[in-house]
């Protein structure tokens, strides 16, 4: 179950109107950052000219970031020779936690193509900021059990960073695929995007 309670229900029904409110503002969204990768080198996400799938999370996390890793890899597979287009990302919001290492044991389970991302915890917040996410410690008290509650969107990137849409939480597969798929053939066939 997502909610183990109501007060954590009413902390992510307000956060999605936030994102609702927020995506339907001129805020901006999104942008250049540099992290650390998974092999301890630093992360320019303005140098590739990829598009992008990221999403924020945290390596403990039961259910909301397997699923995510889950699709994103489904997406993937199911993309064919088209995925080499697409750069997937994982930044962690738990960098106290998730190491380098552990970063790449776990992604390495989903999916070799996504790249985990780690920094300290001001650069961490910096980039979250930049994307509106939100996350926050639950119990950090007792330092190997915290949780954290966190947006889970998923952002698709264009080749220059900006953000071209984000996939809330609950979207179904299908419209996922459909929608990266026909982004990536629109520059193959000059399809238009609708």
């Amino acid at each position: 179950m997502y909610f183990n309670n109501l007060r954590n229900y009413i902390k992510y029904s307000l956060l999605i109107i936030v994102l609702i409110i927020s995506n339907n503002s001129n805020a901006e969204i999104g942008g250049n950052f540099i992290l650390n990768d998974f092999d301890n080198n630093k992360f320019d996400i303005s140098l590739s000219k990829k598009v992008k799938i990221v999403f924020f999370g945290f390596l403990n996390c039961p259910d909301i970031c397997p699923t995510a890793l889950s699709e994103v890899s489904n997406l993937m597979k199911k993309l064919d020779g088209l995925s080499e287009n697409i750069l997937p990302i994982f930044i962690t919001v738990d960098p106290e936690r998730d190491t380098p290492e552990l970063l790449k044991n776990y992604l390495s389970f989903f999916d070799n193509r996504i790249i985990g991302l780690t920094g300290t915890q001001d650069q961490i917040e910096t980039v979250s900021n930049q994307y509106h996410v939100y996350y926050s410690y639950q119990n950090k008290g007792d330092e190997e059990n915290y949780t954290v509650n966190h947006t889970a969107n998923l952002y698709l990137l264009d080749e220059d960073n900006n953000v071209e849409k984000i996939f809330m939480p609950g979207t179904p597969f299908s419209e996922f695929f459909k929608y990266v798929n026909r982004y990536l053939m629109k520059d193959v066939k000059n399809l238009p995007l609708n």
